[in-house]
């Protein structure tokens, strides 16, 4: 029999979910889709306080009901203050009530990656070997923005370890669902966060992507998810894994919702001025030494893209980001665990994943970092390049459907098992190598009925691009 991963109990403590961090095996041995496409989105029950229809304390309430209902299954919350939760709620009813609104998000829960800090709460970041197993003493920059535009933080999510995988499952601590198919994995590393809004918990919740860890997981749990211009964010507060690639963003049902949340978590104004892709100039990255995608993953985004005109592009060899993206994040990585004190002494206390990639960026040499610079600045130019060409490029997020639970690292295409980052990083990791924006839409199912990812990417800045290009695509019929 299959070694199965266990996963976290959330209890009760007078009145607050707190975290078992003791596995259970009771899992379920069929899949079960708990995903809830007609979930409103953030800014409908914004609007719905803001005209009285709905009040803070219901919409809490809600979403603490349906955590109750699903996280045994998909295991998305790492902790989840209730009764902070609704009596926060109070306060933003009674501010409602009188015409007082705080910002855009007043009453509305949304959840956050356990890798920001939230005051009084200990950030685990998905390890037995957290920063620094001390309650934090403040709200992570990006929290406190959530907090000052009226959002309620009903609780934290999972994250794959240090953000450093793309499965959110550990070998000892367990693992978070797919929605769609809960014996699949949601991707990674903002898995808890994605898996937490397609199943209808919360309509937005922060995560961070430093090579996928924000698109991925939305494309395989339905979701818009917005990586945007690298440091458009403030980060501080948040367990960095390769600060140079680090973003953060928010995973959510639509683009209005991306636009909403970076309105909050970076004061830009990203508002819709494009209606249709008329005279965009649209660029398709090919590489032909990258892993070819599932042919019904093909089938799929060649539906989404029928009648966008768009013209092919060379793109950086994949061999040469898989360098760039060894040296770059490996030293950054290695250099913030060794900081902690925790490289190599507590070697051990780390998943098996991270410790080998911990191993890995602590071997590397001299020759390596630079040789790592030195091509990182050749795909720097000819991305600038390829954008100089055209307004945005267009990719998969994934050339695969979602992998198992019980095989996490492994993707099934046309049959065969292939490594799961071989099927994403091709796609995904030029726009952080860039610091670009980068947005995953929805477009369609795949053969087994699961969702299809395709992203929009754009030139540093063009983030407001970018989202209306992403909006018109979901809208299209596919």
């Amino acid at each position: 029999m299959p070694w199965r991963r266990p996963r976290f109990i959330v209890r009760r403590d007078q009145g607050s979910r707190r975290p078992s961090w003791e596995p259970t095996s009771r899992l379920r041995q069929t899949a079960v889709v708990l995903a809830d496409p007609a979930a409103p989105a953030a800014a409908e029950l914004a609007r719905a306080v803001r005209d009285g229809s709905r009040s803070p304390v219901e919409l809490v309430g809600h979403a603490l009901r349906r955590l109750d209902e699903v996280d045994r299954e998909i295991s998305a919350f790492v902790g989840v203050a209730a009764d902070r939760a609704l009596a926060e709620a109070e306060v933003l009813a009674a501010e409602a009530a009188d015409g007082r609104l705080r910002g855009p998000l007043h009453g509305v829960p949304v959840a956050v990656k356990d890798l920001y800090d939230v005051a009084g709460e200990v950030t685990r970041a998905g390890s037995r070997v957290p920063p620094t197993g001390r309650p934090a003493v403040a709200d992570a920059a990006a929290v406190a923005r959530l907090r000052a535009a009226g959002a309620v933080v009903i609780g934290r999510t999972r994250t794959h370890e240090y953000a450093w995988g793309m499965t959110t499952q550990h070998e000892t601590l367990g693992g978070t669902r797919n929605p769609h198919d809960t014996s699949r994995t949601p991707g990674g590393s903002s898995g808890g966060s994605a898996a937490a809004v397609a199943a209808g918990v919360v309509p937005l919740a922060l995560g961070s992507d430093t090579a996928a860890s924000i698109r991925l997981p939305a494309a395989w749990c339905g979701l818009v998810g917005h990586k945007p211009t690298h440091g458009a964010v403030d980060l501080t507060g948040c367990v960095p894994l390769a600060p140079s690639l680090d973003v953060g963003g928010a995973l959510v049902r639509t683009v209005e919702d991306a636009r909403l949340a970076q309105l909050v978590l970076s004061g830009v104004d990203l508002r819709r001025t494009r209606d249709s892709l008329s005279g965009l100039r649209v660029g398709l990255p090919r590489d032909p030494t990258a892993p070819a995608p599932d042919r019904g993953i093909a089938a799929v985004l060649d539906r989404a893209l029928a009648d966008v005109d768009a013209v092919e592009l060379p793109a950086p060899p994949w061999e040469v980001q898989r360098r760039v993206l060894l040296a770059t994040q490996g030293a950054e990585a290695v250099a913030y665990h060794r900081s902690l004190g925790h490289w190599p002494d507590r070697a051990a206390d780390y998943g098996s994943d991270v410790r080998s990639r911990l191993a890995a960026a602590a071997a590397l040499t001299a020759d390596d970092l630079e040789s790592g610079a030195r091509d990182r600045a050749d795909v720097l130019r000819q991305v600038a390049g390829m954008l100089d060409a055209v307004d945005v490029l267009l990719l998969p997020v994934a050339g695969s459907g979602p992998s198992r639970v019980d095989d996490p690292d492994t993707v099934t295409v046309d049959g065969r098992a292939v490594p799961l980052r071989d099927q994403v990083l091709p796609h995904t990791l030029l726009a952080n190598l860039c610091g670009l924006p980068a947005c995953s839409v929805p477009v369609g199912l795949d053969p087994d009925g699961l969702p299809v990812g395709l992203q929009v990417v754009g030139a540093p800045g063009a983030d407001a691009l970018v989202l209306d290009v992403a909006e018109l695509l979901m809208q299209s019929p596919s």
